[in-house]
């Protein structure tokens, strides 16, 4: 699927009850950051992601992925290289019974991208697009939703869309509202303790 965020992949056949997801950055949340991933060989996941992944699935949350990839947009490699490294996550998680719900990515710059990928857009974190699109595309409703990130603006960006829960992957990070986490593994202990907590006060 191509749009204004670039090439995006959704899982059509996902169920459409839960109105809940965690949206997720990706570069620094589920992966190593090593600037620039585009290669499925330089894709290192971060200790302890793909449990995280499943259990997260197993409360009732979509997994989102939404990605800043300015290295198209600056020529370091192209919608194909990053369509095809998605692919091979897609299918590594599906091996391990984990179905993303979608991938949104921006491949813009303001500044420092070629071509038509040099603009000002509002897919880019901080800008809200894509969680909003993921929004709506899902039905879900933002306050019961969660946003991990490693970067301030993916907090801005979850804080633009209204999204309740927000994680953010540095515990020197201190934002009111903002979760400090060491990553993903214990966002799973975070969203485990709401979810019962919730499941009480239904009963």
């Amino acid at each position: 699927m191509v749009s204004s965020a670039g090439w995006s992949w959704c899982n059509r056949v996902a169920g459409s009850k839960n109105h809940k997801a965690v949206f997720l950055d990706r570069d620094g949340v589920i992966n190593s950051d090593r600037g620039y991933v585009s290669q499925w060989s330089q894709f290192e996941f971060l200790p302890g992601v793909v449990t995280a992944m499943a259990q997260l699935q197993a409360l009732g949350y979509r997994l989102i992925i939404v990605t800043n990839q300015s290295g198209i947009g600056r020529g370091y490699y192209t919608e194909g290289e990053f369509a095809a490294l998605s692919t091979q996550l897609i299918d590594f998680l599906a091996d391990h019974n984990i179905a993303l719900t979608a991938i949104y990515h921006c491949p813009h710059h303001p500044t420092e991208a070629l071509g038509g990928y040099k603009r000002d857009c509002d897919c880019r974190k901080p800008r809200p697009g894509m969680i909003i699109r993921g929004i709506n595309d899902w039905q879900l409703e933002p306050e019961v939703c969660a946003l991990v990130g490693d970067k301030l603006s993916d907090i801005e960006a979850g804080q633009g869309a209204g999204i309740g829960h927000l994680f953010r992957v540095d515990k020197t990070a201190d934002h009111d509202g903002v979760t400090a986490v060491t990553g993903l593994p214990e966002v799973v202990e975070y969203l485990t303790a709401i979810n019962d907590a919730q499941i009480v006060k239904e009963h």
